[in-house]
């Protein structure tokens, strides 16, 4: 279909020739009105052409340069779709606005960054919590805040986790970054100040009971093994049996809580040191092929010079965890695949094993501490319920997170991204 535009110079240039043929056909002569005809319609194009031009740049009329024809059909398409755009930017900078105004009711503090982290916008409660001013828009965020935390936080790029930092007046502040539209960012500090200090008092709780019952249990553990060995009678072997190895199992609860809880209350006092995982892996190898007792068949592909900076005992504890995890819950024959290799994004550490799998609805939840899938098959396998929850907090301590691929009754895959600032040269 032809548009209204092209018609009408259809229209007009068979209306020309016409009278230009009835003219010709007059004086006998048929040359010259083509001749005129040619030049006019030349100039007129280049005319056209020239309104048109200058209308483009501002010079013109408001609406549409006083051109006809095609031209005129071109100047009213753009003309349309200018005021289809201004309409769309108006909305878009009036929802801008709309999120601005909201944003100033929040009692979170919200910074919003350009793709360079340089302020672009804040809320007012940014004032009094990050200490932003109005002459701050334009500088760099790393600039004022200045917590070896956020810094490192804001370096890794990994904003699925979140942060605690004590900013104003003692206050803890969960801070969390927002990454939308074109690498900008939102960086949103909320107080949980009460929250912490009610989690502090869990954890000191947690902490405090673990030490105590400790002392006890190994008195009572180490007098059942005495009983065990001067044990005659065939009745009291298996319950004695049975009570030994409820308080080993006690005992591995009680340490596994007091791993969690100098994890959780950063009271980690080892400084950051070259850790030589490869090294560790290897010394891993037997204690796993011990727990296994040759029912699994292992397969280890290591960068033998793959090296991270970090917390060694932590990160012991971290690969332990997770090979134990996969032979607790892989069939008898099953293949375990460890790998410690390097990636585009850092030093990835992932086991996979032929397990039994878990279901999509369980995997968010498998950090928490003592959630169990299926409570029974756990007592079987002697696990804590604790050990993913010890994974999740050291990975927090090395920048990373646990990342959980999980088919039921497929096998699954956990695995991990130290960045690439952590790698040690």
């Amino acid at each position: 279909m032809l548009s209204a535009g092209v018609k009408r110079e259809l229209t007009w240039i068979i209306t020309f020739i016409w009278a230009l043929l009835f003219i010709g056909w007059l004086i006998e002569c048929f040359i010259g009105p083509a001749i005129v005809f040619v030049v006019f319609y030349i100039g007129r194009q280049l005319w056209s052409t020239y309104k048109f031009e200058q209308w483009m740049k501002g010079e013109g009329e408001v609406n549409h340069p006083p051109v006809s024809g095609f031209w005129s059909e071109v100047s009213y398409q753009v003309s349309k779709k200018q005021r289809a755009l201004e309409k769309h930017a108006d909305l878009y900078l009036y929802k801008s606005e709309q999120f601005k105004a909201a944003s100033m009711l929040i009692p979170s503090a919200i910074v919003s960054l350009d793709s360079e982290n340089h302020i672009e916008w804040f809320n007012d409660p940014s004032k009094k919590i990050l200490g932003l001013r109005r002459l701050d828009v334009g500088r760099r965020i790393e600039g004022i805040l200045r917590q070896p935390e956020f810094l490192r936080y804001l370096q890794t790029e990994l904003f699925e986790n979140t942060i605690k930092l004590s900013l104003q007046h003692g206050r803890i502040y969960e801070i969390r970054v927002i990454e939308y539209f074109e690498d900008h960012k939102l960086i949103i500090a909320q107080d949980i100040t009460e929250l912490y200090q009610l989690a502090q008092i869990r954890r000191d709780f947690v902490a405090n009971a673990s030490h105590e019952l400790r002392t006890p249990l190994t008195v009572l553990h180490g007098y059942l093994e005495l009983m065990q060995e001067m044990a005659d009678e065939p009745t009291w072997q298996q319950p004695l049996e049975h009570m030994h190895n409820q308080t080993v199992r006690m005992r591995t609860i009680i340490e596994d809580l007091l791993t969690l809880s100098t994890m959780e209350a950063d009271s980690i006092t080892a400084e950051i040191q070259s850790v030589d995982v490869p090294a560790i892996l290897k010394r891993l190898q037997p204690e796993v092929a011990q727990l296994t007792d040759g029912r699994h068949h292992f397969e280890f592909e290591i960068d033998e010079g793959l090296k991270i900076q970090g917390y060694q005992e932590p990160l012991k504890s971290l690969f332990m965890n997770l090979l134990s995890n996969a032979v607790r819950y892989s069939p008898d024959g099953g293949k375990i695949v460890v790998k410690w290799q390097r990636t585009r994004k850092g030093a990835s550490f992932s086991v996979k094993d032929q397990g039994i799998g878990v279901s999509a609805e369980h995997i968010p939840r498998l950090t928490e501490r003592f959630y169990r899938v299926d409570k029974d098959r756990s007592r079987v396998t002697g696990g804590t319920g604790l050990g993913l929850a010890i994974v999740k907090h050291v990975l927090e301590k090395h920048d990373s997170r646990l990342q959980i691929k999980s088919n039921y009754g497929r096998g699954s895959t956990f695995s991990c991204t130290f960045p690439l600032n952590r790698i040690s040269e």
